[in-house]
């Protein structure tokens, strides 16, 4: 378990977290913009949030979800409960989860960006709730006493985490003995190597930080929860309107799923609900994956890297691209997966653009960079 986590140093710790911020603060402050992931009342009911439920909540605390999954599928929560939401967001699972426990308990929504804290505690108010709070905090450390709630929820945030042994620690660490946890998450069927892993910038991909299912498991029991059961798994990146978030969750076998466990010791938990949702009809159409159908972009330069890490082909795209003027056209062969991941993140953050990405195979990929 400890190799998706031992390149990530403190320094690049810091800038994941701030990577993580901007773009968080980005889906608080202007929700309707498009991002790469689905987001708003449409992601709720992508991944299978009931209308009835939707609809009793204030406009600020659903348009601006980023959740990837349904995790009260678990059925884990009571009356009284108190709850701690990890990554609460704009408030959608912390205002539920206050329904749910009633008005005499207490939820507590946790984030670390403070654009979504602020909004969290706009639309506690604007549902009229007086049992929800907001606490700025990260997994990896978490601002409350031993043994402190009943529940743990939390909603496409753990990938995110640099250190998952760390939170998952911590969770242990705040349930009180019995107390319960649920989780919507991205799983990996596919590992990501070491150089994609140890760069800041990939993670607000909501990918890169994922991990292969069966060691995201192995992190759970490792911490000392048991009972640990997976509920369901859903293709979640499929509803993504950005083309290449799809191939490189494609890419990576990237799915969303919900799992509950439990602190010891144990007892017998209630019949979950029903997850996944079936697909919706409106998710994008993907991409041709056949070379013969996608007709390539006319190059004035060809970089052929195949063989080669994605992670030594970034100085030697810097190097070709210097040596064209604006607007010509290069093309890159790679056949490291990781290249589907890095290719595309590196353009967008270098300003060139990306005309379209063709898949010979399930490995070797061109990518058409047009020089900004």
């Amino acid at each position: 378990m400890e190799r998706a986590m031992v390149y990530i140093t403190s320094k690049n710790r810091d800038l994941i977290f701030n990577a993580i911020r901007v773009m968080y603060t980005d889906i608080a402050h202007d929700p309707a913009r498009g991002y790469h992931v689905p987001t708003g009342s449409a992601a709720c009911k992508l991944v299978g949030y009931p209308t009835e439920q939707l609809a009793r909540l204030p406009t600020s605390a659903v348009e601006s979800f980023a959740g990837v999954g349904y995790p009260f599928v678990a059925n884990v929560i009571r009356a009284g409960d108190k709850v701690l939401d990890i990554g609460s967001g704009s408030g959608t699972d912390v205002l539920l989860a206050a329904q749910a426990v009633g008005p005499s308990a207490q939820v507590i929504g946790l984030d670390l960006t403070t654009a979504m804290l602020e909004k969290l505690q706009a639309s506690v108010a604007a549902a009229g709730v007086s049992n929800a709070r907001a606490l700025e905090g990260n997994a990896e450390h978490i601002p409350l006493p031993d043994a402190s709630v009943d529940v743990v929820t939390s909603n496409g945030v753990l990938n995110l985490v640099p250190d998952k042994r760390a939170a998952f620690a911590e969770i242990h660490r705040v349930l009180r003995p019995g107390g319960r946890l649920q989780i919507a998450d991205i799983a990996l069927g596919l590992p990501l190597d070491r150089n994609c892993l140890s760069e800041p910038r990939f993670w607000a991909e909501c990918i890169v930080g994922a991990t292969l299912e069966d060691e995201y498991l192995a992190l759970m029991e490792a911490a000392g929860l048991a009972s640990i059961e997976m509920l369901g798994r859903f293709d979640y990146f499929s509803a993504s309107a950005n083309a290449e978030t799809r191939m490189i969750a494609r890419s990576f076998n990237a799915c969303s799923f919900v799992v509950r466990a439990m602190k010891q010791p144990v007892s017998p938990f209630p019949p979950a609900l029903s997850w996944p949702p079936a697909s919706p009809a409106d998710i994008p159409a993907e991409a041709s994956h056949v070379a013969a159908a996608t007709a390539a972009p006319t190059a004035d330069a060809v970089l052929n890297g195949y063989g080669q890490p994605c992670g030594k082909l970034e100085p030697v795209i810097k190097s070709h691209m210097r040596t064209l003027t604006s607007g010509q056209v290069l093309e890159i062969r790679a056949d490291d997966p990781v290249a589907r991941l890095g290719v595309p993140a590196w353009s967008r953050l270098t300003g060139h653009a990306l005309i379209t990405t063709i898949e010979d195979d399930d490995r070797r990929t061109r990518f058409f960079l047009r020089k900004r």
